[in-house]
């Protein structure tokens, strides 16, 4: 390990780091560099940390000065100039609850989120209305996975009749309701 990855920090900045990445999903890029300063400080290569981490080294390395120079506060982002983002912490938390529920709980008729659909919604609930692309990476930026919906018929059946049906396969499978076969013993022939 060069000087370079030789990374130290005190009890105390442990378990700030240690809370850090514990904390809430708001400041997910805080999250991740407090967690390649605790790897770092652990004895972990840049390499390493990048491969685990799923980042580039540069990412590792631009971490690692960022706290050599700033400590604990060179793990948040600084202010940027321009327009604030129209994706506010509101924005997000409204946004977080609402995927984690069900749609129909909001009287809609789908089951499952799309992300033109969560879109619209949030476009109605905030008076902000973000691009699909710009929606997907808020998403990922809060840790969700987000992937295209597989069409299905599942919310339309009926689950007594899917029931019935099943338990009619069983017994067709064993046998259950194959036509008798006549014999003539025992019985009165004519």
């Amino acid at each position: 390990m060069g000087h370079d990855d030789l990374i130290r920090v005190t009890a105390a900045q442990r378990r700030r780091l240690q809370a850090i990445v514990q904390g809430s999903a708001d400041d997910a890029r805080a999250r991740l560099r407090a967690t390649v300063i605790l790897m770092s400080a652990e004895g972990s290569g840049g390499e390493l940390i990048a491969r685990t981490l799923g980042v580039t080294r540069r990412t590792v390395t631009n971490t690692r000065t960022r706290w050599r120079e700033r400590g604990l506060a060179g793990l948040s982002d600084r202010p940027r100039s321009g327009r604030p983002p129209l994706a506010d912490a509101s924005y997000r938390a409204t946004l977080r609850r609402l995927v984690e529920r069900d749609p129909r709980a909001l009287g809609y008729a789908f089951a499952r989120w799309t992300a033109p659909r969560l879109g619209a919604h949030m476009a109605t609930v905030s008076g902000v209305r973000l691009s699909t692309s710009q929606l997907l990476r808020l998403l990922h930026g809060q840790e969700f996975v987000w992937r295209r919906t597989k069409r299905t018929l599942r919310n339309l059946q009926d689950p007594a009749a899917i029931a019935r049906a099943h338990r009619q396969l069983k017994r067709l499978k064993r046998g259950a309701l194959r036509p008798a076969v006549g014999t003539n013993s025992g019985t009165a022939t004519g």
